[in-house]
């Protein structure tokens, strides 16, 4: 009977450290998950607000070649589409209804296609209007210059060349309030 007694309260240790253990395990997972759910949507899609946009070169659907020169003097609207995008097509024709709006008011509108595994036939129906297309690969000019690191993105470039607002919206992107 002792021996039952023993090993009853062997296996109740046992289950009570088990217990422990897990939960610690959890704990940990959850700081790990949230921690990286942080980052996965970034609030800044791309280069950051001042920055100036890096030297780079393309050419549009209509082979015209666009630098990062050709930002000077006028303010212009970038938007960042990806085929592989499940959000990008839905968001391609307000960004098509921006563009308009914003064409209006004196902004140039340009939007980049980065071409995945999907062809851009879509996309490029989408985007239509004033709205001038670059089709490039993964890892193209653009893209690397403005540091794209979630689709769909949209860049307000001032005339100075430089960044004067960032979004994952396709609204006319602005600079965030500064904190009071």
């Amino acid at each position: 009977m002792a021996v039952l007694v023993a090993a009853v309260v062997l296996l109740g240790g046992l289950v009570l450290v088990n217990l422990l253990l897990t939960g610690a395990v959890i704990r940990r997972l959850r700081k790990i998950t949230k921690d990286s759910l942080a980052g996965a949507v970034p609030g800044n899609p791309g280069l950051a607000v001042g920055a100036e946009v890096p030297a780079f070169s393309a050419l549009t659907v209509s082979d015209t070649k666009v630098t990062a020169d050709d930002f000077a003097g006028e303010r212009t609207l970038v938007g960042f589409f990806s085929t592989d995008c499940p959000h990008c097509l839905p968001k391609a024709p307000v960004f098509v209804t921006t563009a308009r709006d914003a064409a209006a008011d004196g902004v140039r509108v340009l939007a980049v296609v980065v071409e995945g595994e999907r062809r851009p036939a879509e996309l490029l129906a989408a985007l239509t209007g004033d709205v001038s297309v670059v089709v490039e690969g993964e890892g193209g000019a653009m893209a690397e210059a403005f540091e794209i690191r979630a689709f769909p993105s949209f860049f307000l470039i001032g005339p100075d060349g430089t960044v004067a607002g960032s979004s994952l919206k396709p609204e006319l992107p602005t600079a965030a309030p500064s904190p009071v």
